[in-house]
């Protein structure tokens, strides 16, 4: 972890960081935030990857909440780049999150102080070095995706991931590595907090965003694809396109680019990571690590 950490406005230590007990978003989970990595190149720069994207995004969801901040764009920007900074991290996550303090509790919010927080700390392979190229094994949960009406299918609320939770517990409990939720209609929603792409016959499958968050790897994903002449195709996606699929993938900022080797324990095309996945992970990689330059406008250098 870092030792640094920004609350409010201030630079703190991590043992300056004391959230009362009576935090509002601790009780009742109103709050939004934003995961972000930041990556090393092979000349030793440090880059946070679509930092202005992700700052947008948890601009938006806590607009969608209702709440207000008082820091604009560029000084969330600046800030997660001074976090980083001095935290002395070389390949990172980022946690900016806004929540209520501890004015009271109940559930009405109006006039309650809103607050803003940034913190950092290692973050390596989600599921391992290697599962990168072998896979992981996931199971369709019991789980719904929340309704788009319920939870806003397009913010990262913070108390909206007690459902991924929960389902990704299932998961590993019954020996798997992640779980994949449908959503109230019963088709393909996302992993628990990853989005999901499918390839069948050339084709890259991923559900239409009325039922999923859309995922800012998700769209570095898809710019990946085209810029490889890919066809990609958001539909509906049934249950059973998931056993017959070619390749499957997840994808996010935490969980990066993830092969999926099996689903329920049926093996997905040879049980291995299969070659558009490798071409969009390589390419990936190499992207956030600023290899590629045509893709340098979206690294903010540390």
């Amino acid at each position: 972890m870092s030792n640094t950490y920004w609350l409010d406005g201030e630079y703190i230590k991590k043992e300056q960081s004391n959230i009362s007990a009576l935090t509002h978003t601790l009780h009742y989970g109103l709050g939004a935030f934003e995961g972000v990595r930041c990556y090393c190149s092979d000349e030793g720069e440090v880059n946070i990857f679509r930092l202005q994207d992700h700052t947008n995004r948890l601009l938006e969801s806590v607009k969608i909440l209702g709440l207000e901040v008082s820091y604009s764009f560029d000084e969330l920007v600046e800030v997660q780049k001074q976090v980083t900074k001095k935290s002395n991290l070389k390949n990172a996550y980022l946690r900016p999150i806004v929540f209520l303090g501890s004015d009271r509790l109940g559930l009405d919010i109006v006039g309650m102080d809103v607050h803003v927080m940034v913190v950092c700390q290692e973050w390596p392979s989600y599921f391992g070095k290697d599962a990168i190229e072998k896979g992981i094994d996931v199971m369709v949960s019991s789980y719904t995706r929340a309704h788009p009406n319920s939870l806003m299918t397009k913010s990262k609320i913070c108390g909206g991931y007690v459902n991924g939770i929960l389902a990704h517990d299932q998961a590993k409990k019954n020996g798997y590595q992640e779980a994949i939720l449908m959503d109230t209609t019963g088709f393909v929603a996302e992993g628990s907090g990853q989005n999901i792409f499918l390839v069948k016959d050339g084709v890259l499958l991923t559900p239409e965003l009325t039922c999923c968050l859309n995922g800012i790897t998700r769209k570095t994903v898809m710019q990946i694809a085209k810029d490889n002449d890919i066809e990609i195709k958001e539909r509906l996606i049934t249950r059973d396109e998931l056993y017959t699929a070619d390749e499957i993938f997840l994808c996010g900022t935490a969980v990066e680019i993830a092969p999926v080797k099996s689903v329920d324990k049926t093996s997905i095309g040879k049980g291995t990571r299969g070659e558009v996945t490798n071409l969009i992970q390589s390419t990936y990689f190499d992207c956030v690590k600023g290899k590629i330059e045509k893709y340098n406008s979206w690294l903010s250098r540390v």
